[in-house]
C-alpha cells in the first residue's frame, strides 16, 4: 500500500490565514490581560466567576453555598452539580471585611481583598489574590477553547466532517470552510464577549451543546444524550432541548439524557455530599429561586439580585411584557413581581411555539444537518423566550440556529445571491445584540425589549426554513 495514501491530511495555513490568526491571538491576550485587571487585580473583582469558586469552596468544606455570597453579595443561584466539578477552580470562602468605627474610612490596611474601597479601584499583585490570578486565567482560556470548539464543531456537523479534519485545498471550499466557523461567531459576538467578560458558564453550556449536535450528526446518539444532558444541570433554562431524541424517538440518545441527568443531578452530589445534605441543598434551591423564579414560594433573597424583574437586565419575553405595561412608571418603581396576567401571556406564546415547531418538524427519525441545527435553536430559543429570567449573554446559545441561517442563507450550488429572507434576521439578531450594550441606547432597546423582538424573528426565520423542508417528507398527494 502507497504510504501517501494511509497519511491523514495535515493542518496547514497559508500566510494570510497565519497572519490573521497571530493578530487575533494576540488581541485575545490583551483582552484577557484587561480581564486580569478588572478582576484578579481589583480591591472589588469585576466578575461572576467569582459566585462559581466561591460556592464550589463553601460545598467542599462542608457549607451551604446557597447561603454563602460572593464579594458582591451575589449568591450560587444553580442546581449542586456545576459547583461540585469546579472544584480545581475552588475559592475559599471569604472573609467579611470588620466593622469599622463610624467616620474611620476603608483602605487597604483595614479591608480585605474582594470588597470596594471608595477612590481606589486596584489593589495589585499579591499573595492575598494570587490564587484568583491564576483561577481567572484558566477559565478565560478554557472559555476560549470552548468557543473555538463550538464554532467548529457546528461547522463540522453542516459539513459531514470530522473535527480533526483540516481545511480543504481548494480556494472556494476553503473560504466557505472559515464563513461556516467565523461569521456564527461575529453574529453572537456580543453576547460571547459579554459572557467571556463576566467569567460565566454559559460558553461551558455552549461547548456541550455543539459538541452533542455534531456527535448527532456523526451518529452517536448516546454520546450525544450525554453531552445535551449536562447544559440542563447548570441553567435550567435549556430543557426542551432534552425531548429532542424523543421527538424522532432516537432511543439510544435518549438513553445517553437520562443517565446524564441521573449522573450530574443525583449520583454526583449523593456520592460527593451523602444524600442528606444532597436533599437538604435541593430543598434550599427550589425555596430560594425555583419557586421565586416561577411567581410562588415566600422567599424574597433573591429578588434584588436575579428573580425581580427590575432588579437586572432581564431580556426574557415576561420582562418585556411588564416593562411594556409599566412603560409609564421609571424602571426603579415598576412592580418587582410580574403580575398573573403577564406569566400566563407568556405560557400561552411558548405554548403556541411548541406547537408550531413540532407541526413543522414533524414526526420523522432523523434530520439532515441544517435540519438537526436549526431544530436545535428552536428548542433553545423557546426555552430563553418562556423562561422568567434572560440576560443578553444567554442568546449565544443560538449559535446552531444562527450557523444554519447563514450557511443556507449565504451563495452556494444554484443560488448565486444572499437569500435575505434568512440572513436578514440574523443580521438584526446581531445588530440588537451589539446595540443593546452600548452607554445610552442600549437601556433604552433593553427596556423596550429589542433585542427579545430581534430573537422572535431569528427563530421566525427558522421556523420559516424548516416548513420549507417539510415538504420534501411530506407524501404526494393522490391523484
Amino acid at each position: 500500500m502507497n504510504a501517501s495514501s494511509t497519511t491523514r491530511p495535515r493542518w496547514n495555513f497559508r500566510r494570510h490565514e497565519r497572519i490573521s490568526i497571530i493578530v487575533t491571538v494576540c488581541a485575545l491576550i490583551a483582552f484577557g490581560i484587561l480581564q486580569e485587571r478588572r478582576t484578579a487585580l481589583r480591591h472589588a473583582p469585576m466578575t461572576d466567576l467569582g459566585v462559581f469558586c466561591i460556592a464550589s469552596g463553601a460545598i467542599w468544606s462542608g457549607e451551604n453555598p446557597y447561603a454563602i455570597p460572593d464579594w458582591h453579595g451575589w449568591h450560587y443561584q444553580y442546581p449542586p452539580a456545576l459547583a461540585i466539578l469546579f472544584l480545581p477552580l475552588a475559592e475559599p470562602v471569604p472573609l467579611s471585611p470588620t466593622t469599622l468605627p463610624p467616620g474611620e474610612p476603608k483602605t487597604a490596611a483595614n479591608t480585605p481583598w474582594g470588597y470596594a474601597i471608595d477612590g481606589k479601584n486596584y489593589y495589585g499583585f499579591h499573595a492575598e489574590n494570587t490564587h484568583f490570578f491564576f483561577v481567572v486565567a484558566a477559565w478565560y482560556v478554557l472559555s476560549l477553547l470552548g468557543i473555538l470548539l463550538s464554532a467548529h464543531a457546528l461547522a463540522c456537523a453542516l459539513e459531514g466532517g470530522k473535527l480533526r479534519s483540516p481545511p480543504p485545498e481548494d480556494d472556494l471550499a476553503r473560504r466557505r470552510w472559515w464563513w461556516r466557523r467565523l461569521f456564527p461567531l461575529a453574529v453572537c459576538a456580543g453576547s460571547l464577549m459579554t459572557d467571556l467578560s463576566r467569567g460565566q458558564a454559559d460558553i461551558l453550556m455552549l461547548t456541550a451543546i455543539s459538541l452533542g449536535l455534531y456527535l448527532v450528526a456523526r451518529r452517536a446518539g448516546f454520546k450525544a444524550g450525554l453531552c445535551f444532558a449536562f447544559p440542563a444541570t447548570v441553567k435550567l433554562f435549556p430543557p426542551l432541548l432534552l425531548a429532542y431524541p424523543f421527538i424522532r424517538r432516537q432511543w439510544t440518545m435518549a438513553i445517553g439524557v437520562i443517565i446524564g441527568l441521573v449522573l450530574l443531578l443525583g449520583v454526583l452530589p449523593v456520592a460527593t455530599l451523602g444524600p442528606k445534605r444532597t436533599s437538604e441543598l435541593y430543598q434550599c434551591w427550589i425555596e430560594v429561586l425555583a419557586k421565586p423564579a416561577l411567581g410562588h414560594g415566600t422567599d424574597t433573597s433573591r429578588l434584588r439580585e436575579l428573580t425581580g424583574m427590575g432588579s437586572t437586565d432581564n431580556q426574557s419575553l415576561l420582562a418585556t411584557i411588564h416593562n411594556w405595561s409599566n412603560h409609564s412608571l421609571p424602571r426603579d418603581q415598576r412592580p418587582a413581581e410580574a403580575a398573573p396576567w403577564e406569566r400566563q401571556t407568556v405560557y400561552a406564546v411558548g405554548a403556541l411555539m411548541i406547537l408550531a415547531t413540532l407541526y413543522v418538524i414533524g414526526f420523522r427519525r432523523s434530520d439532515l444537518p441544517h435540519e438537526l441545527l436549526a431544530i436545535a435553536g428552536l428548542l433553545i430559543g423557546i426555552a430563553l423566550v418562556t423562561s422568567p429570567i434572560v440576560h443578553n449573554f444567554y442568546y449565544l446559545l443560538m449559535l446552531p440556529l444562527v450557523a444554519a441561517l447563514i450557511d443556507l442563507a449565504l451563495p452556494h450550488g444554484n443560488m448565486p445571491g444572499v437569500n435575505w429572507k434568512l440572513m436578514l434576521p440574523v443580521v438584526v439578531f446581531m445588530l440588537g445584540d451589539l446595540l443593546a450594550r452600548l452607554p445610552g441606547i442600549g437601556r433604552m432597546l433593553r427596556d423596550n425589549g429589542v433585542t427579545t423582538l430581534s430573537l422572535l424573528w431569528l427563530l421566525a426565520a427558522g421556523m420559516m426554513f424548516l416548513a420549507s423542508r417539510a415538504k420534501m417528507y411530506r407524501p404526494p398527494a393522490a391523484k
